[in-house]
């Protein structure tokens, strides 16, 4: 038996593994994207609520409050509290700034209407 005769499927073999791998990681990450987006837009209205209500309070009680109402249900707990920033936006209003890249989605920053 010649050693090409085992080199060759083996390689094929492995080919086809990374493949089928990189193929299965694209979709997960699809899925993860798309789970803590769906979890960010279905929490954005109460945490606008929130920097309306609170925008007397300290900046560091706000993140607190807008951690607790992320990890509301439905929420995947994958964002965490270092995420989260609160800061004044410049007009009087506050901002929150949800910084998710690590998770591979841009930050999202809401801010309050008032």
């Amino acid at each position: 038996m010649n050693k090409w005769q085992i080199i060759c499927p083996v390689a094929a073999i492995l080919l086809a593994v990374i493949v089928a791998g990189s193929i299965h990681m694209r979709g997960q990450r699809r899925a993860l994207v798309s789970a803590v987006t769906q979890q960010l837009d279905g929490h954005t209205a109460q945490i606008l609520v929130l920097l309306a209500q609170m925008r007397a309070s300290n900046a560091t009680v706000v993140e607190d409050a807008a951690f607790q109402e992320l990890q509301a249900i439905p929420s995947t707990s994958l964002i965490s509290r270092a995420m989260i920033r609160v800061a004044p936006a410049g007009d009087g209003r506050l901002e929150c700034v949800i910084n998710a890249s690590s998770l591979g989605i841009p930050p999202r920053t809401i801010r309050s209407s008032q």
